[in-house]
């Protein structure tokens, strides 16, 4: 039994052993390891510092962003709009313009149309004038020859002109 129950000279050994570990350890390693323990601490509070502050000006730049998007398609469906009632203007003018065109070109070829039907009008009565000149005369010198073919006379001039 004697391997498993230590002496008392052994364990007054171990004791002492131990003692001047953590007397030597607190003197010269302790101060260094918990030195380096507060400064690992410090940093990672800080860098968790600036995680929050990073995630702060993240979620402002996010907001700062949807507001910029939601101005931006705002002045997009004004703009639109704007160009859609452009849009009606123009065509709008364009009907105009075409209707006032039409009215004119109508009105042109109505006075062109009067025009012509005036010189048409006009060419028709010189010739059936000069027509009836011709008449006139072939019936007066028919009469002054014979006097009883004058019907028959008249009837072949009607028909050659027609």
């Amino acid at each position: 039994m004697d391997l498993v129950t230590p002496s008392v000279g052994l364990i007054v050994w171990h004791t002492i052993i131990f003692l001047i570990l953590i007397l030597f350890l607190s003197k010269f390693a302790w101060k260094p390891i918990m030195n380096f323990i507060d400064q690992r601490e410090e940093k990672i509070r800080i860098s968790i510092e600036k995680a929050n502050q990073m995630k702060n000006e993240l979620k402002n730049v996010e907001n700062q962003k949807n507001k910029i998007l939601k101005e931006t398609r705002v002045k997009r469906d004004i703009i639109l709009k704007e160009a859609i009632q452009i849009k009606e203007k123009i065509k709008l003018k364009a009907k105009e313009e075409s209707l006032r065109e039409k009215k004119k070109i109508l009105e042109e070829t109505k006075k062109n149309i009067q025009i012509e039907r005036e010189a048409a009008i006009y060419k028709l009565k010189n010739q059936i004038g000069g027509i009836s000149i011709k008449i006139a005369e072939n019936i007066l010198k028919r009469e002054l020859n014979q006097p009883n073919q004058q019907d028959k006379f008249i009837k072949e001039l009607v028909d050659k002109l027609y």
